[in-house]
C-alpha cells in the first residue's frame, strides 16, 4: 500500500533531482582517474591537486547518494529479521530508525560541520601538501549540505511512513 503526501512528493522530487544530477560526479571521477592514470604512467607526471580533485568529486557524491538512498529506499539493511515482520511492524520500525536514530545523528553531524566549514573558511584552509588544492572550505561546506539533504529525505520518510500506518490500521479495522 503507497501513501501519498504532498510534502513527501516535494522533498522527494528535489532529492532525486538533487541526486540524478550529482549522479553525474560519477564519470567525472572516472574521467579524473582516467586522466591521473594516464599522467603518470604515459607521460609520468604527477598531479597532487588531480589526486585531490578526485577525493573531493568522490565525497561530494557520496554524501548527497546518502539522501538519494534514502529517498528511493534502497539503502542497505539488515533483512535477516525484518523480512519476517509484518508489514505494519516494517513501517513501525523504519518509522522508529529514521525519528529516533537517524535525524539525531544528522543534527549532531550538522551542529559539529558547520563549524568545522567556519573554521576551514576563517582560516582559508587549503591543502597542507605543495601543489594541493587550494580552498578546503569549498569541499568541507558539502558535509552540512548533504547532512540537510540527508536530513529532508528523513523528514519525508517519516511523513510518508505514517501515513502509511495509519492508513494501514485504517484499513484493518
Amino acid at each position: 500500500m503507497q501513501a501519498h503526501n504532498t510534502i513527501s512528493d516535494v522533498l522527494d522530487h528535489l532529492i532525486r533531482r538533487i541526486g540524478n544530477a550529482t549522479s553525474w560526479l560519477c564519470l567525472a571521477l572516472v574521467a579524473l582517474i582516467v586522466s591521473s592514470v594516464t599522467l603518470r604512467y604515459a607521460f609520468s607526471v604527477s598531479s597532487l591537486a588531480l589526486d585531490e580533485l578526485q577525493w573531493h568529486v568522490y565525497s561530494l557524491s557520496w554524501l548527497i547518494g546518502f539522501s538519494y538512498a534514502t529517498a528511493e529506499d534502497s539503502h542497505v539493511r539488515n533483512d535477516i529479521l525484518y523480512n519476517r515482520f509484518s508489514e505494519i511492524t516494517r513501517l513501525r520500525i523504519d518509522f522508529c530508525s529514521y525519528l529516533f536514530l537517524l535525524l539525531p545523528f544528522v543534527g549532531i553531524a550538522i551542529y559539529h560541520s558547520i563549524f568545522f566549514v567556519k573554521w576551514a573558511y576563517v582560516q582559508n584552509e587549503g591543502s597542507l601538501d605543495p601543489g594541493g588544492l587550494p580552498y578546503r572550505w569549498i569541499i568541507k561546506t558539502a558535509l552540512p549540505v548533504g547532512f540537510a539533504l540527508l536530513g529532508l529525505s528523513a523528514i519525508s520518510r517519516i511523513i510518508d511512513l505514517s501515513r502509511q500506518i495509519a492508513l494501514l490500521k485504517k484499513a484493518r479495522k
